[in-house]
Parts: C-alpha cells; structure tokens; sequence
C-alpha cells in the first residue's frame, strides 16, 4: 500500500476510509491495520511519536529536531493524525491513547526480541 500525502489532506474523520464502510475505527478492519502498519513502518514516523511522548511539541519543535524543512513534517504529522498515534492541539501535537499504548507494547517487545 503506498500512502499517499492527497490522501490526509481534506478529510472529515481520522478514519475515514479506514474500514470497508468508511465508519468505525482503524483496528476493525484489514485495511486498517495496513493503513498503520505502513504509517509506521517508516523509523522517523517512530521517532516522532517517541519524541513528543506525553507532552506537547510544535510542528516547529519537531521540524528543528529532526533536522527536516517544515513541510516535509507537514507530510509525516498529518499521517500520524490519520492513524490515530498523535492530535493537534491548540498547543501543538500530542500522542493519543492509541500512540502511546503502541509505544509501550512496541518497546516492550522490541525488548523482548533483541537476540543476546
């Protein structure tokens, strides 16, 4: 599946099109699931949700440290949002429920998957 930047632009809903009937959440079907999988399949997208953690980061603060131009982040960020990892705030970005619990079970098994 590739994603596509047209496709996080104009949306009503985070999940829209995300199920067979375009209602309901990410994790009720297939599509959904690849949806988030290829989201996350790119490292810096991990980051990202690493890095703003349980706070509140800018789109500028994110962009600076990172070290990438404002727009490129005008590409990962709104995909982030269509997953459901991360919101926009008035303050900035902050991980959903959803992101954190992924981050947390990610780590615990990425842990428990290192070869000794």
């Amino acid at each position: 599946m590739v994603i596509d930047s047209n496709d996080v632009q104009g949306r009503d809903s985070p999940v829209t099109g995300l199920t067979d009937n375009g209602d309901g959440k990410w994790w009720e079907s297939s599509n959904g699931h690849r949806f988030v999988g290829d989201v996350l399949q790119l490292r810096i997208r991990c980051e990202i949700m690493k890095f703003i953690g349980l706070g509140v980061k800018t789109r500028e603060e994110i962009a600076l440290a990172f070290g990438m131009k404002e727009h490129i982040s005008e590409l990962h960020l709104p995909l982030l949002e269509k997953a459901e990892m991360i919101e926009q705030t008035d303050l900035g970005y902050r991980s959903t429920t959803i992101g954190t619990a992924y981050l947390k079970n990610f780590e615990a098994f990425a842990e428990s998957s290192k070869i000794s």
